[in-house]
């Protein structure tokens, strides 16, 4: 499992994110009732880029819009 650190944090109104590890811990522990689509699809994403098969950005981006979607910025 490796964590890499995103090129830029992620700003949420919990903390600024700035790698996989710490957006999968907000997704399943932090993160508020509201869990669409852009939620799964952020999990999955973090999932994958800790695991090598995704890279950090592509997860920072679907963790980016999960914030989004969820209204946390």
């Amino acid at each position: 499992m490796q964590n890499v650190t995103w090129q830029r944090p992620v700003d949420t109104s919990f903390s600024a994110v700035s790698s996989a590890f710490e957006a999968l811990d907000l997704l399943d522990h932090h993160w508020p009732n509201i869990k669409g689509p852009r939620f799964v699809k952020a999990r999955y994403a973090c999932l994958a880029a800790l695991d090598g098969r995704e890279s950090p950005e592509v997860a920072r981006e679907r963790f980016n819009d999960a914030v989004v979607e969820a209204q946390l910025m």
